[in-house]
């Protein structure tokens, strides 16, 4: 009866042991099956876009926990692995869209992350070629034919001061050309020899009259 019961105590306990296994089996894959994943992308993976690209779109199988939207990020890498995405990402229900640019034809990278409802953080890529139009770059000014790009640019031709036509306030306080009072000084000394030219006439002619007397 002894040895009966022992047998009959291993059973049990052996039942035990599987069964849970077997419930941590079941735990775990409904764990690991929680996990958002990627279900569409536009452009899809491994194709060509010829026509104008302005959009990368990646929706998922649930929509991401937005509490956690700054763990929630798209990039798009072209070839020299630039980013060529312009805004931050858009989260509509279980959708994430991201403006992009694209610099050049060639292959680009999606690299995505975001986190699953399950609170777990879930990352992914997939590459696609772009063959479309890119837009042309800004023309910058060039300097013209003939000419210096180093040299700096002649300054317009400025008046040269005119000697004699600037202005001076003369004696009785307004103001003369410098030019006319220059010849006003000539015209007065020359006014003042004549002067006294004719008054040392008169006075040798009064002098010669008092000694002929």
């Amino acid at each position: 009866m002894t040895a009966l019961r022992r047998a009959l105590a291993g059973v049990t306990a052996a039942t035990v042991v599987v069964a849970g296994l077997l419930l941590g089996g079941v735990v775990g894959a409904g764990s690991a099956s929680a996990h958002d994943y990627l279900v569409s992308t536009a452009p899809a993976a491994d194709t060509t876009v010829t026509e104008p690209l302005t959009q990368v779109v990646l929706g998922f199988n649930e929509p991401p926990l937005t509490d956690f939207a700054s763990a929630i990020a798209i990039e798009v890498r072209d070839a020299a692995g630039a980013n060529i995405v312009t805004d931050p990402v858009s989260i509509v229900d279980s959708t994430l869209t991201v403006s992009v640019a694209p610099t050049a034809q060639g292959e680009y990278t999606v690299l995505w992350q975001t986190v699953s409802s399950d609170g777990h953080p879930v990352s992914g890529e997939y590459g696609f070629t772009y063959a479309g139009p890119v837009a042309e770059p800004t023309p910058t000014a060039t300097p013209g034919a003939g000419e210096d790009p180093t040299s700096a640019p002649t300054p317009p031709a400025s008046a040269e001061p005119d000697e004699t036509a600037t202005a001076s306030p003369d004696a009785s306080g307004t103001i003369a050309e410098s030019g006319d009072s220059g010849a006003l000084v000539w015209v007065g000394l020359g006014g003042a020899l004549i002067v006294l030219a004719i008054a040392g006439g008169v006075v040798a002619l009064v002098t010669r009259h008092r000694r002929a007397a």
